[in-house]
């Protein structure tokens, strides 16, 4: 069935297309379109989206999350989304989190904590390790393409991490809940109706501690919002580990290490091992 007929029975109206366009910035895939649409005689702006199925099913398990305002898929396909279209900018790095976005990655985690979705990626010990080794490419190949130190230093201590038993132990340890595992402030656009979490392309089964730290390693903000949050929707319940927030921060440093090899250079890298070094002490310490 085809995105308009979908989208048509999913608003009660019939849809025409207008004019339609590449989307650039904001929305990021293989092919993304701004679709400017006659809604039963109203107009309306939406994205479409083509993607992958782990794209999909992440929409299809935030489709079931009460009390998300916005950001949600209008209509669903087996390799398609539909979204309204946010005419906003990308929140600054000097800004904090907004509350509303603590507030959805607080009804997500609650909704999914402890549960799988189907479709989507499980961070446990093989996944970890296909982490450093997608990781590892970039990284020697920086070192290849440079011979900067950095870049071997950085190799070691990943080939180290790879199988690191503490690291294991951590993720069997762990809950896990649905996160976005990419909430950069670039995936926050701010219009005149307020922030909107958008792109959920890398979504994951994974410890809820992943969405607080890929916006904390980008520039320092408080987490109280989220952390209040979860507790009101699930009775007072406290989610937080002693091991939560290291194996996060170690997490998330990996992740993006790959990206900071192939466009940031020698000396960010050099960064984030350290940091990723230190949270790989703290869990050991932790965990003895």
């Amino acid at each position: 069935m085809s995105w308009d007929s979908v989208l048509a029975r999913r608003l009660g109206a019939p849809v025409r297309v207008l004019r339609r366009a590449p989307l650039a910035g904001g929305y990021v895939a293989r092919s993304v379109e701004r679709i400017e649409l006659d809604v039963g005689g109203r107009p309306r702006t939406i994205v479409l989206k083509r993607t992958d199925p782990t794209e999909v099913a992440a929409m299809r398990a935030l489709a079931v999350v009460r009390g998300i305002r916005r950001g949600q898929a209008l209509a669903i396909g087996p390799d398609w989304l539909v979204l309204d279209h946010v005419d906003g900018t990308p929140l600054d790095p000097a800004e904090p989190v907004p509350v509303e976005i603590w507030e959805v990655l607080a009804r997500v985690h609650a909704q999914w904590w402890g549960k799988r979705p189907r479709g989507l990626p499980v961070v446990d010990a093989p996944f970890w390790r296909s982490l450093v080794d997608r990781t590892l490419v970039a990284v020697r190949g920086g070192a290849e393409r440079t011979g900067e130190p950095e870049y071997r230093a950085a190799a070691r201590a990943l080939a180290g991490w790879r199988t690191d038993p503490v690291i294991e132990a951590a993720l069997a340890l762990l809950p896990r809940t649905l996160v976005h595992s990419d909430v950069h402030r670039g995936n926050v656009l701010v219009d005149a109706d307020g922030p909107v979490l958008i792109d959920w392309g890398n979504a994951r089964v994974a410890p809820a501690d992943v969405d607080l730290a890929v916006p904390s390693a980008q520039a320092p903000c408080p987490t109280e919002p989220y952390e209040e949050a979860f507790a009101q929707l699930t009775g007072g319940a406290d989610r937080r580990t002693a091991i939560a927030q290291p194996w996060a921060w170690l997490h998330v440093h990996v992740q993006y290490l790959g990206f900071a090899a192939d466009h940031l250079g020698a000396t960010r890298v050099a960064e984030m091992i350290d940091e990723a070094s230190r949270a790989h002490a703290r869990l050991r310490s932790v965990l003895g």
